[in-house]
């Protein structure tokens, strides 16, 4: 014991004592101990989408709502790529020919068929069924495809037979148990049905242009600072040139950018080639893609692409749904305390873009930090997809969220198994084990501060 301490310990109470040790080796420790939600200081928040931020109104759409104010030069192009989004598409050849292509393997014939403008599209059926709001990768442990069916499960053909059909049942012990019929087609004994559910797309735009110089930042793969979150960036090699990149779509994130997210989404969810990805989704053993006549080489063009990418990234973010302040700000300090916040940023600030001024320098608040974690046994999926482990998640932005709950089949996380945003919560293991148990150990009051500070942003 230092001769300071002696000294400070001579003129003190035996709780004072107790009291300035226990604050000594937790800032030694690099702890400072449970913060007071009552008190703690937190930063101001601004408005959740910055610039594109509009005020929530109830039975307005999310994709009928654009950023205010936007500038009308633009319209053409975000009117071309809403025409694209919403379109049923058909096969080839077609009355249409700027809309057909389709499949002839697919599981949605419009990008709206799974990205329902009030929501989230139904999931899991009350009758064993899946819907259109999830779709199955076809991956074993290692990241290979299925040898027959390929990347992707397609539940839907233009002729012939499509590839089978996916049910669902609750495991006893909790999670989903997916399986296919028995009319479908067979996979491979190491082949995992890994489910994915569809996001919502406000903010998307918002994202993409986040740097990744800010993403990186963040990363702790080797939790360096011990302080139990590992979080790690997915560098991918779809840069110019096979460049590194950091993904930051998709549940694993597979993609670096939103145009690559939406081809890919084009190319496996509805059959339709692009520049990105010019093969259609037959693998070599399904004779399906030779024998269909295609709707153009590619048929979806570099501009059509473009124009998806303008319409998204023109998208508004629902504004906040606060309707007591003073539970809400209960709520916001307790998702601190409990160290939520960790890996479900707050904030993040885009950087400057040529192509969308008006989203340079943005700074909006998502709750993500575009980083892979690990999330534990229980919410592992069996499958290695672009990198990312089985038991690695990219931290899911969560605004928005509370406008989906409860609408009778909104489900949430990867594979749907969790109904509600609590049960979600309590799914949560491997590096948010301590968050989770944290949260657990609220009482009542508190946990429903905190939910509904998450329904609200």
């Amino acid at each position: 014991m230092t001769e300071t301490m002696k000294r400070f310990i001579r003129y003190q109470t035996l709780p004072a004592v107790f009291a300035a040790l226990t604050a000594l080796l937790l800032s030694a420790c690099g702890d400072s101990g449970p913060a007071d939600p009552e008190t703690t200081a937190l930063p101001p928040l601004g408005p959740a989408g910055g610039i594109a931020t509009t005020d929530y109104r109830q039975h307005q759409t999310f994709i009928s709502q654009l950023i205010p104010g936007l500038d009308l030069a633009t319209a053409g192009q975000i009117s071309q790529g809403e025409q694209l989004f919403m379109a049923h598409w058909e096969a080839a050849p077609s009355t249409r020919p700027l809309f057909d292509g389709l499949g002839p393997l697919f599981i949605a014939d419009a990008c709206a068929g799974c990205h329902l403008a009030t929501g989230r599209a139904s999931a899991l059926n009350s009758n064993g069924s899946t819907g259109k709001g999830i779709l199955f990768r076809l991956l074993d442990s290692d990241g290979n495809p299925d040898a027959y069916l390929g990347v992707q499960f397609q539940n839907q053909a233009t002729s012939g037979s499509a590839e089978g059909e996916i049910l669902w049942r609750q495991k006893p012990a909790g999670g989903i148990d997916f399986y296919l019929s028995d009319s479908s087609g067979r996979i491979e004994d190491k082949t995992r049905l890994a489910p994915r559910l569809s996001p919502q797309l406000y903010g998307v735009g918002l994202l993409a242009l986040v740097d990744e110089a800010q993403i990186a930042a963040w990363a702790d793969p080797h939790d360096l600072n011990k302080d139990g979150i590992s979080g790690r960036v997915n560098w991918l090699t779809q840069g110019p040139d096979g460049a590194l990149c950091a993904g930051r779509f998709g549940w694993k994130a597979i993609h670096c950018t939103l145009t690559r997210q939406v081809a890919g989404a084009f190319n496996q969810d509805m059959g339709l080639t692009s520049p990105l990805f010019p093969d259609e989704n037959c693998s070599a053993g399904q004779s399906l893609c030779n024998d269909s006549p295609g709707g153009g080489n590619p048929e979806v063009s570099d501009s059509g692409l473009n124009a998806v990418d303008d319409f998204l990234s023109a998208l508004a973010v629902p504004g906040r749904r606060i309707t007591d302040n003073t539970v809400f700000d209960r709520g916001r300090h307790l998702f601190h305390q409990t160290g939520c916040s960790s890996c479900h940023r707050p904030a993040l600030t885009t950087g400057d873009s040529t192509r969308y001024p008006h989203l340079s320098q943005q700074t909006f608040y998502p709750y993500t930090d575009l980083l892979l974690h690990d999330m534990g046994t229980q919410l592992a999926d069996g499958v290695t997809e672009e990198g990312a482990g089985p038991q690695e998640w990219r931290t899911p932005p969560l605004w928005g969220l509370g406008l989906m709950e409860g609408d009778g089949q909104t489900r949430f996380l990867h594979d749907g198994r969790a109904s509600s945003l609590e049960e979600a919560i309590i799914w949560h293991d491997g590096e948010a084990r301590l968050s989770r148990q944290q949260y657990q150990q609220l009482d009542t009051a508190q946990q429903q501060a905190l939910l509904a500070f998450l329904r609200a942003i």
